[in-house]
């Protein structure tokens, strides 16, 4: 084979020519020979291959920008705490139900992205507590247990007033889903079983830094569950019962950067 001005190409070259019309030996209007035509075809595929990975990655790289920004880290911490001396109330196959529970543990862990000014986490916590009174329809029913207990996972997102000082003031709120644990026992039957709810908090606090990574906080929660559905079994039969379940806890907890 020649190139286009009649010069020989080396053995297996193929000529890089403008178009030429159709002519006797030629399959396309590129000038090229059968023999190269094969080659010409992996070249293109190969330019179109490369050009589309280069497509996905720099997707890639817009899409993790704007879903985790240039500055962040991740996070995990631990909170241990209390649970204040609250009221409930409910319903009862048309009566009106209320008591209150006790003080109780509180615990929770989160993984969270700190990006300065905001923190984004997933937070497990479990609500213990124990049942001081329990009315039916204004009259003392006598009944025992842990009353109300509560297990959440939120989604949690804080605002820090002063990522960059020691000491930084912080608001929050969540949302997700919390399981209530119904523990009643007397004379008159129990109530037991879990049911599970939407559930919302709204969270304040302090965290103080003691290095670069590792922060201890305090903060004050207070977590409200839609109503939740339960079963008063007695001797006589059963009936539904509903509650709704609210508190608030007090807690102190570390935070560790990675």
């Amino acid at each position: 084979p020649v190139t286009p001005a009649g010069e020989p190409l080396a053995n297996g070259d193929c000529p890089a020519a403008p178009p030429l019309p159709y002519a006797e030996g030629l399959t396309s209007r590129t000038g090229v020979g059968p023999h190269c035509e094969g080659q010409e075809s992996n070249g293109v595929k190969r330019q179109i291959m490369k050009q589309e990975i280069l497509m996905a990655a720099a997707t890639l790289t817009l899409f993790s920008s704007a879903a985790f920004g240039q500055d962040h880290t991740t996070y995990v911490a631990g909170q241990v705490g209390t649970r204040a001396v609250e009221s409930f109330d409910g319903e009862m196959s048309g009566l009106p139900v209320d008591g209150e529970l006790g003080n109780g543990s509180f615990f929770s862990g989160a993984l969270g992205v700190d990006r300065g000014t905001w923190r984004f986490e997933a937070e497990l916590a479990r609500r213990g507590g124990s049942l001081n009174a329990f009315n039916i329809n204004g009259a003392d029913s006598g009944a025992t247990g842990d009353g109300l207990t509560a297990t959440s996972l939120m989604a949690n997102a804080y605002i820090d007033f002063a990522p960059e000082a020691r000491v930084s003031p912080y608001l929050g709120a969540g949302a997700g889903m919390a399981r209530i644990t119904a523990d009643f026992s007397g004379t008159g039957g129990t109530i037991d079983g879990d049911a599970t709810a939407l559930a919302f908090q709204l969270i304040g606090g302090a965290s103080m830094a003691l290095s670069e990574t590792t922060s201890v906080f305090a903060d004050l929660r207070y977590l409200r569950a839609m109503e939740t559905d339960h079963t008063l079994t007695a001797p006589l039969g059963s009936s539904d019962v509903s509650f709704q379940y609210d508190g608030y806890t007090l807690g102190v907890g570390l935070r560790v950067e990675f």
